[in-house]
């Protein structure tokens, strides 16, 4: 039998103001947090098949983490270059954390989110992907998501991670470099670097945080989308909770080292052009 799947569903409606529904049009400073909903569907999922709510680690949902590393993954043929380099460098800011490869890429996937009927069934291949939806409704998600993990853990042990999808709204959003990509009068921008780095969060074992248990964390369950507007760096927090996963190595076993080494101009804010 398949071991438990569980989504994270990253991001969705609400904004600064006060809109019961939110749709993507193109102003600016929207403040995106997670649906409370959601969290309550995955907890009572994770009840109902007896399996542990959450790990022990404040913070960390697979305190194991992964079976195999580094982690061999494949970007979708439909990805562009930009946001192939969010990803990337979303990737090499993690793997400062630890001081040691996380990430491996093996090649291109002819598939792209679109070929999956319905969100799970990414998981029934040998890949771990990356993937952009143009018809986001096959996922099952409100359209306000902007991005979705999800993973199979190893059966009778949800601590481990066996293989994993990201499944990012392309359908609604506009996914790229926000300070590069233009809002369109129907879709926002959102910074795919800053995404990625809190999706492989969920990806590498972490889960959300909230803002008065760490305020700086990139699992804070809220991101700023916009033009210009990006949230590239990781807490200390962060670190020490990856840390608790996978060790680390060399100057990251400094944390004050390893702040730097994640935060610096290149694999934060800076424009990347």
């Amino acid at each position: 039998m398949r071991s438990p799947l569980f989504s994270y569903i990253c991001f969705s409606a609400a904004t600064l103001f006060t809109f019961s529904n939110f749709v993507a049009c193109g102003a600016k400073m929207y403040q995106v947090p997670l649906d409370d909903e959601q969290e309550r569907t995955v907890i009572k999922r994770k009840e109902e098949s007896g399996t542990s709510l959450r790990s022990s680690l404040v913070g960390v949902h697979a305190s194991k983490g992964w079976v195999k590393l580094p982690i061999e993954y494949r970007f979708s043929k439909e990805l562009s270059k930009q946001q192939r380099e969010g990803l990337e460098n979303a990737m090499k800011t993690w793997e400062a954390a630890v001081g040691r490869p996380l990430f491996s890429l093996v090649g291109d996937d002819q598939k792209t989110g679109d070929s999956f009927s319905d969100l799970y069934s990414s998981l029934n291949d040998a890949t771990n992907g990356h993937y952009i939806d143009d018809n986001w409704a096959k996922t099952g998600k409100s359209t306000q998501v902007l991005a979705t993990t999800i993973w199979n853990n190893i059966p009778g042990d949800d601590e481990i991670i066996r293989s994993a999808d990201i499944r990012f709204n392309g359908n609604f959003y506009v996914i790229g470099d926000s300070f590069i990509a233009k809002s369109t009068p129907e879709k926002e921008v959102v910074d795919m670097q800053s995404l990625a780095l809190h999706e492989l969060g969920h990806l590498i074992g972490l889960t959300h945080m909230s803002v008065d248990d760490d305020s700086m964390s990139i699992m804070n369950p809220t991101l700023f989308i916009g033009e210009g507007l990006t949230n590239r760096r990781l807490s200390e927090g962060d670190i020490r909770r990856i840390q608790s996963v996978y060790g680390c190595q060399g100057q990251s076993c400094d944390l004050e080292k390893a702040l730097a080494l994640v935060n610096t101009p290149a694999a934060s804010d800076a424009p990347s052009h």
